[in-house]
């Protein structure tokens, strides 16, 4: 007889024999200190309103106008920059001949368009005698903004004489008068937010020609060489309250004229001509002409400074209020109380003080529904994407780190419009509470940022735009409007 089929009938035989109805087969293979026991919970929140001094001035954007909201009051957006003077390869005067659509050089093209004898220019050479003619700051804005679009605003352009800090060490609340004595007003510009998105301050004749002088002779290898030079600009807001803008772009734009031999053809016939030669119906039209852009990017100082003038009034009617805001930026934090301590005596009144250390927290989500605004405004009435709850004292170091939520200290809830809500899972740090952690969620605010992700990495931002996030108090009647914190637990027998 073959000896496997022997082994695996009696290995069948007893399978079979082994097995009994058993309804409670489940629990009964398992020790009696794995038994688990479930249970939930649910205690309401409170949070309250407060003043906030400043921010840390670092964002991606500056901001400029005036904006008066109706519930909040005033707020006013004004920067100071510095310029990054450093030109990389282009040289000055730029000699390159290039296509009609490029920024610099100077167009094929151009000298047919003056005389339709010429062809194509074929090169430029000795480039000389470079006159400036024109320098102008300029702001260039995006289709975001907050206020009335058709209201006319002046702002007013000021040079520093001090250099400004590292950009991670400037608040919103900087003096400008550490700064800049308002000794020096290079112009000022009145504007309307309008499709040409562009604000143009024209400088004077002799700060352009001395600004041009610094590229011609050459007299800077660096950007602390130009910053010496030139330390930068306080751009005020100066006039009626309309709308705050978003500055996509910020910097000089010098327009330069120069001699030089333009090598090309007249009537098919190889010639040079200089620039300042050459003339139609008895008018001298050189078409050497050129600009180039030093901007205001992220490798310069920058400070967004931000103010609320009438907020100290405003804030004491919204005390009376049964409702708690965030209102940005550097207007009004909410702070949010937890209460842990009546969630860990809830605990104990179901599993006994002597079960503590067999708790383990399944899930712990505070919840925090939003109610819209409801007076005339342009705020936005959809609530920012994201909302952070921070330790008050870990704000400064968080931003200024780029640190990312630890869960702990620091939390990060979406914002989900089918339940007006934010909801914070707090699971991790309701359990270091219980490990005898008792000031986890000691001092919380809560404050709107914005998220940038590289790869599986987040990176936030405290916003900076003008905005508002309005939520009910603890004591609101309808309890599906009050911030609430549930609980799902489990013990181990």
């Amino acid at each position: 007889m073959n000896r496997f089929f022997l082994y695996f009938t009696c290995l069948l035989a007893f399978v079979f024999a082994s097995c009994k109805d058993d309804d409670g087969i489940g629990l009964s293979i398992q020790p009696d200190e794995d038994f688990l026991s479930t249970y939930s919970a649910r205690v309401y929140c409170s949070t309250g309103t407060e003043k906030c001094d400043s921010v840390l001035a670092k964002s991606d954007y500056l901001y400029l106008g005036q904006y008066a909201d109706d519930v909040f009051g005033i707020t006013r957006a004004e920067f100071m920059t510095q310029i990054d003077g450093r030109l990389g390869d282009l040289q000055i005067p730029d000699m390159t001949v290039s296509t009609s659509n490029t920024v610099s050089g100077i167009s094929t093209g151009i000298l047919n368009a003056i005389d339709d004898h010429y062809g194509n220019i074929d090169s430029i050479r000795n480039g000389r005698d470079v006159k400036v003619d024109s320098v102008v700051f300029y702001v260039q804005y995006s289709n975001s903004y907050v206020g009335d679009s058709t209201a006319l605003q002046t702002i007013k352009l000021y040079e520093l004489n001090k250099t400004l800090p590292g950009m991670n060490a400037s608040f919103s609340n900087m003096k400008v008068e550490d700064y800049c004595d308002k000794s020096v007003l290079l112009g000022k510009a009145t504007y309307r937010i309008c499709g040409d998105k562009t604000i143009r301050i024209k400088l004077d004749d002799e700060y352009a020609q001395n600004l041009m002088d610094v590229y011609v002779n050459k007299t800077i290898s660096t950007q602390e060489e130009f910053c010496d030079l030139y330390k930068g600009f306080y751009i005020s807001h100066s006039f009626n309250e309309g709308a705050i803008i978003t500055c996509t772009s910020v910097g000089l734009q010098v327009y330069y004229s120069f001699d030089g031999d333009i090598y090309t053809k007249y009537d098919n016939r190889d010639t040079v001509v200089t620039g300042r030669s050459i003339a139609v119906n008895g008018k001298y039209i050189n078409p050497l002409v050129s600009s180039f852009l030093l901007t205001a990017n992220k490798g310069v100082n920058q400070v967004n400074l931000f103010s609320h003038p009438d907020l100290d009034e405003k804030f004491a009617s919204l005390e009376t209020q049964p409702y708690s805001y965030i209102f940005t930026p550097a207007g009004l934090y909410a702070n949010v109380t937890i209460p842990i301590a009546d969630v860990k005596d809830s605990i104990v009144k179901a599993v006994g003080t002597g079960n503590m250390s067999n708790v383990m927290f399944n899930a712990a989500k505070f919840k925090l529904p939003v109610e819209k605004l409801n007076w005339k405004t342009y705020l936005s009435k959809t609530p920012s994407t994201y909302l952070m709850m921070i330790k008050r004292d870990k704000i400064v170091d968080f931003f200024y780190n780029n640190e990312g939520p630890d869960a702990l200290e620091s939390f990060v809830a979406v914002y989900d419009t089918a339940s007006s809500s934010y909801s914070f899972d707090i699971a991790f740090a309701a359990q270091q509470y219980l490990k005898g952690n008792e000031h986890v969620f000691d001092d919380m605010v809560l404050l709107p940022v914005t998220a940038k992700s590289a790869g599986n990495i987040a990176c936030y931002k405290q916003s900076l735009t003008t905005s508002a996030i309005r939520f009910h108090s603890s004591d609101v009647k309808n309890d599906k409007k009050r911030p609430s914190l549930d609980f799902v637990y489990t013990r181990r027998q």
